[in-house]
C-alpha cells in the first residue's frame, strides 16, 4: 500500500475576521474588544502613535523611515501616516505590519466611514488590498513613496523570521488581557531586535508586563498621558548610540531590460535612486521576456514550504502589478492533472484547505466549450495571462536607457564600477546589477565570478486560434488565450537549439489528447514560432541578492520570470538602497546567490 502524504488535510487558509459594529465602532467578537477609541479613532491614532513617536518632526527631516506595527486591523494608523506624508513630498516610507485576521475591503469600508478627512487615502488602501493569503504581501501607495509590507499570520511565528531595522514601532492590537499572544516577552524581544538604537515605540497600553518586557528588550520606557478616557499610555526609546547611516548608492546600472532588469529599475526609481538600463538589443524584452504572451502562476508545494510561500507572495504582487499596468489579458490559470507527477500533487491539494482565490479544484466553468473532463485539475484564480510588452513598458517608463549596449567589460573604477560596451561607450555607476538572463554567465565571468548557470533553448509555437479561452492553461507546458488570431503554446527545454518543426511537435505533444483535439492543431506549417535562451540554476530557484559590495544579481528565473521578477526585483532594489525588504529569512536565503558561495570564483 502506498504511503499517504503527511500533509493530507493541511490548512493553509486564514481565519475570517469576525467583527460587529457597536455605535459605529468595529469590535472583534473573538477578543471582545474594539479596534479603536469610540470617541475619535483617528485622533487616537495621531495622539498615541504619531505624536508618541514624534513622527511629524522626524518625517520633516528624513529621506527615509521605517515604521513597524503589531496589528494592522482597520489600517487606521496607516491612514493617519498617509495623511501626514502629504506634507513631506521627498520622504519614502516603509510600513511593516502583521495581522492574523485581515479584514475584507467591505469590512474596512464600514470601519473607515466616520473619517471623511482621510477618505481618499482610505479608498486608495482598500483598492490596493492584497488577497487574504497567509504570508507576505507588498502594496505600494502614495505614488510609490510608501511601501506597505503586510504579513498575514501569527505574530509569534512571523517576527522571529524577519530581519529589518525599524525607526519607530506602533504597538497596537487588542488589550493585553484580551489578546496576550501579541504582548509576550518573546514578541517584545523581537521588537527590540528589530529596532535601531535611538528608535522609538508607542502604545495605547501601559500594562506593567508590557513595560517590563520592553525594558528587558533594551528600551527605556515611560508612561505619559493617554487619549480620551484612557489615563496613561507608554512611549519608549531603544537604548544605544545611533549608528552613522551608511552611504547608499545613488546611481546604479542595471544590465538587461527584460522582466528582471525592468523590475529592479522600477524598484530603484520609485525609491528616488538614479537607475540606468543597459540593453544589448534595440529595446526592452528582446530576449526571453519578449514573447507575445506569458503566464503568471504559482509553483506551490503540498507542504507549502518557504519557496512555495515565496511563489505565492510573488504571484500576489505580480498579478496586481499586471492589472495596474493594463497588461492582464486573461484571468485565471487552469493547471491540468498532467503529467502524472503533477496529478499526484493535485490530488493532495484537493484534500487540503487553501484560500479559494489562490487554489481551488477546477470546475466545469473553467474549461472552454468542447473540452469535457470530469476532474481537470486545479484552478488558480489569481493567475494571469499577460502581455509582456505592456508590463515592461510600464516598469521602464521614463528610465534612462542605453540600447545596443553590448557589454564587453565590467571593472572597478575610481568612484565605482565602469561598464564598457563593444562600440566604445562607457557608463559609470556606483553599483551594478546583473539582470541579463541567458547572458548572465558571461557577465559574471567579466566580474571575476562564477555560478552554476545552466542555459536552455525555449521555443514557443504560435498556434491558430481554436476558441474562447479566458485564461491560461498549464500541463507541463502552457497555453495562452488567443491574441491576434494565435495562441502561444510552449515550451521546449533543450540544451541545444533544434529545428522549428521538431519544436512544434514537442509542444503539441505536451498537450493532453482532449486539448489537442480542441486545438485542431496538427498542421505545423500554419504555426509561427519564437526561440530564445533562458537561464536556470541546478535547484531551479532564482538568484536575487548581493554578489559583493558593488555588484548584485537577479536571474536564473527560468520560465517563471513574469511571476517571480516583479517582487524579487523590488526587494533587491530595497536591499541595495538600505530600505526594508522583509521577506522571511528562509525565503531570502533560498534565493540568495550565497547558497552557491563554495562554487563562486
Amino acid at each position: 500500500m502506498a504511503a499517504q502524504s503527511p500533509h493530507l488535510g493541511a490548512n493553509y487558509d486564514l481565519p475570517p475576521a469576525e467583527i460587529g459594529f457597536i455605535d459605529g465602532v468595529p469590535h472583534a467578537a473573538g477578543f471582545n474588544d474594539g479596534y479603536y477609541n469610540a470617541d475619535n479613532g483617528l485622533a487616537e491614532s495621531r495622539h498615541v502613535f504619531l505624536d508618541g513617536n514624534r513622527l511629524a518632526a522626524r518625517m520633516a527631516g528624513a529621506r527615509h523611515l521605517t515604521i513597524a506595527e503589531t496589528g494592522f486591523g482597520t489600517g487606521l494608523n496607516l491612514l493617519a501616516v498617509m495623511a501626514e506624508l502629504e506634507a513631506h513630498p521627498n520622504l519614502h516610507l516603509d510600513y511593516i505590519s502583521v495581522e492574523c485576521f485581515p479584514l475584507t475591503a467591505s469590512q474596512m469600508r464600514e470601519a473607515h466611514a466616520p473619517f471623511s478627512r482621510i477618505a481618499p487615502h482610505a479608498a486608495a488602501l482598500r483598492a490596493a488590498l492584497p488577497p487574504r493569503w497567509p504570508g507576505y504581501h507588498l502594496v505600494t501607495l502614495c505614488d510609490g513613496r510608501l511601501s506597505l509590507h503586510l504579513h498575514y499570520g501569527e505574530i509569534g511565528s512571523l517576527l522571529p523570521q524577519m530581519d529589518f531595522t525599524a525607526d519607530a514601532w506602533f504597538l497596537d492590537g487588542f488589550a493585553p488581557a484580551r489578546n496576550p499572544s501579541i504582548w509576550t516577552g518573546e514578541v517584545m524581544g523581537h521588537v527590540g531586535r528589530l529596532t535601531c538604537p535611538g528608535g522609538t515605540l508607542a502604545s495605547f497600553t501601559a500594562a506593567g508586563d508590557v513595560r517590563r518586557g520592553l525594558e528587558a528588550a533594551g528600551f527605556h520606557v515611560e508612561r505619559v498621558p493617554g487619549y480620551g478616557r484612557k489615563r496613561q499610555m507608554i512611549r519608549g526609546i531603544r537604548k544605544g548610540e545611533p549608528a552613522t547611516p551608511d552611504r547608499r548608492p545613488q546611481r546604479l546600472a542595471v544590465i538587461g531590460s527584460g522582466i528582471a532588469g525592468a523590475s529592479v529599475v522600477a524598484g530603484l526609481r520609485r525609491r528616488g535612486a538614479e537607475a540606468v538600463l543597459l540593453e544589448a538589443g534595440d529595446g526592452p524584452g528582446k530576449g526571453a521576456s519578449g514573447n507575445r504572451m506569458a503566464l503568471q502562476s504559482p509553483r506551490l508545494t503540498v507542504d507549502h514550504n518557504a519557496m512555495s510561500r515565496l511563489s505565492a507572495a510573488c504571484l500576489s504582487f505580480a498579478a496586481r502589478l499586471s492589472d495596474a499596468a493594463g497588461a492582464s489579458l486573461g484571468t485565471g490559470v487552469l493547471a491540468l492533472d498532467s503529467p502524472d507527477r503533477i496529478a499526484a500533487r493535485h490530488k493532495i491539494f484537493r484534500n487540503q484547505l487553501w484560500p479559494q482565490d489562490l487554489l481551488r479544484p477546477a470546475q466545469a466553468d473553467d474549461l472552454p466549450q468542447g473540452v469535457d473532463q470530469d476532474s481537470p485539475g486545479i484552478f488558480y484564480p489569481f493567475g494571469r495571462a499577460i502581455g509582456p510588452a505592456r508590463l515592461l513598458a510600464h516598469l521602464t517608463a521614463g528610465a534612462e536607457s542605453h540600447t545596443g549596449f553590448s557589454v564587453t567589460d565590467i571593472a572597478i573604477g575610481a568612484d565605482g564600477m565602469v561598464i564598457a560596451a563593444e562600440d566604445g561607450r562607457r557608463v559609470e555607476a556606483e553599483t551594478v546589477i546583473l539582470a541579463s538572463g541567458a547572458d548572465l554567465d558571461r557577465l559574471l565571468a567579466m566580474a571575476g565570478m562564477s555560478l552554476p548557470i545552466e542555459t536552455s533553448y525555449g521555443q514557443v509555437s504560435h498556434v491558430p486560434a481554436a476558441g474562447d479561452l479566458p485564461g491560461g492553461v498549464s500541463f507541463g507546458g502552457y497555453l495562452t488565450p488567443a491574441m491576434d488570431g494565435f495562441h502561444d503554446l510552449g515550451a521546449t527545454f533543450t540544451r541545444q537549439e533544434q529545428d522549428v518543426e521538431t519544436g512544434h511537435s514537442h509542444n503539441l505533444g505536451l498537450l493532453p489528447d482532449r486539448w489537442r483535439h480542441w486545438m485542431k492543431a496538427s498542421a505545423t506549417k500554419e504555426m509561427g514560432s519564437r526561440i530564445r535562451r533562458r537561464a536556470t540554476l541546478p535547484d531551479r530557484r532564482p538568484l536575487a541578492g548581493h554578489l559583493g559590495t558593488r555588484l548584485a544579481v537577479l536571474g536564473g528565473l527560468g520560465a517563471r520570470g513574469f511571476t517571480l521578477a516583479p517582487l524579487l526585483g523590488d526587494m533587491l532594489a530595497a536591499e541595495i538602497l538600505g530600505h526594508a525588504a522583509p521577506l522571511d529569512r528562509a525565503q531570502r536565503q533560498g534565493v540568495s546567490p550565497l547558497r552557491y558561495s563554495s562554487e563562486s570564483g
